[in-house]
């Protein structure tokens, strides 16, 4: 089983800016007074998306040239996953106000959201240019570059949002998991450790810093680190992901099992994560539900290797060798050297009485890897 540890540098969400502030008023299911539906729509505190939406809503249908209610509502039909709602609002209050840098930079987001890391750069930069001190909009073209690979750019952005705000934790954050997946750990760990102090209720700060622990082999404070984000953030699939690997890195299945299970309920969008539990739950015994697993896997990503050959251990497992060695001949045609479906494969043959077939595949897988008999010990198959 291959298990990718990957972290996902996600924009930062930024609180729009306040036009007036009034007194808060409580929710009414009828619509909101003119005075209301400004406050909801620009007031700074107190405000539900779903209030900010039926005030600028409002405010709209009173006068739909209102540049700021236009870009307001943009935003919040952003955060609700409405994109093409979201770019309607956001081009128009652009067209009305070329110079609203909030616009520019909430329409950016919307594009980041969409993966156009192009046209989320040029709102950015075009942010920056009505407005140079922005730490937050640095901060987010900063992920933008990360997010094409450019590594140099992004650095550039994060250091100049740090530089105009140093307590801005986030930014902290980003540059340190940049510096992490460019090696330069030492400085990854420093800025995830300022982003820490200075935000201590941030979780994928600790899940960031726990990975740099863990592949130093400091498993007892990589397990703290993830525990902490995982409390702070109970839906972050990504730290349940992680550590599920560190368990059964370890043989751990059953804790395994449980981080895999929750990784699942928070987010059912990655295909590895399926093909991860299969394999667990095939080396727990439970078969069938590891077959389901692969199934939904291999849905997601047709003839995965690495599924293939989690699905031929439960094949092999349940005794059913044709099928077994048919996945691991596929695994193996995408993956010649894939040690445990040479392995795997070797033992279905032996099994079936192919001692010269066997041998050849055993010998090989060894010659990959030397202790694959005492992985497939851990998996319950010898």
């Amino acid at each position: 089983m291959t298990c990718n540890h990957t972290i996902d540098i996600r924009p930062a969400l930024r609180a729009l800016a306040a036009a007036l502030t009034l007194l808060t008023f409580p929710a009414a299911a009828h619509s909101p007074s003119a005075a209301q539906a400004r406050q909801w729509c620009f007031g700074s505190e107190g405000v539900s998306d779903d209030q900010r939406l039926a005030g600028c809503s409002a405010v709209l249908q009173a006068n739909p040239s209102n540049e700021r209610a236009l870009s307001n509502r943009g935003e919040i039909y952003r955060r609700k996953g409405e994109t093409e709602r979201a770019l309607a609002d956001l081009n128009r209050a652009i067209d009305l106000d070329a110079t609203d840098a909030p616009a520019w930079f909430n329409r950016g987001i919307v594009y980041d959201d969409l993966g156009d890391r192009d046209h989320a750069i040029m709102d950015y930069s075009r942010a920056i240019r009505l407005v140079p001190d922005d730490a937050w909009y640095y901060n987010n073209r900063g992920n933008s570059y990360i997010g094409k690979d450019d590594y140099e750019h992004a650095l550039a952005d994060y250091n100049r949002a740090i530089k105009l705000d140093p307590k801005f934790a986030l930014a902290y954050y980003n540059r340190g998991s940049a510096y992490r997946e460019h090696g330069e750990i030492d400085r990854a760990l420093a800025d995830l450790e300022m982003s820490i102090r200075l935000d201590p209720n941030y979780g994928p700060a600790y899940g960031n810093r726990a990975r740099i622990f863990r592949d130093r082999g400091e498993r007892d404070r990589a397990l703290a680190d993830f525990a902490k984000s995982i409390q702070l953030s109970p839906h972050n699939d990504r730290d349940f992901y992680a550590r599920a690997n560190m368990y059964f890195d370890a043989h751990d299945y059953a804790l395994a099992l449980a981080d895999y299970d929750r990784a699942l309920e928070a987010n059912a969008s990655y295909a590895g994560v399926f093909n991860s539990r299969c394999m667990t739950r095939a080396i727990l015994g439970r078969l069938q539900d590891a077959l389901a697993d692969c199934e939904q896997s291999l849905r997601m990503r047709p003839n995965d290797p690495d599924t293939l050959d989690s699905r031929a251990l439960a094949y092999l497992k349940l005794g059913n060798l044709d099928a077994a060695i048919a996945d691991y001949d596929a695994a193996l045609s995408a993956k010649p050297e894939l040690e445990s479906s040479l392995y795997g494969r070797g033992l279905a043959k032996r099994k079936k009485g192919d001692t010269k077939g066997s041998a050849r595949d055993i010998a090989a897988a060894k010659a990959v890897n030397a202790r694959i008999a005492e992985e497939f010990a851990h998996y319950g198959v010898e």
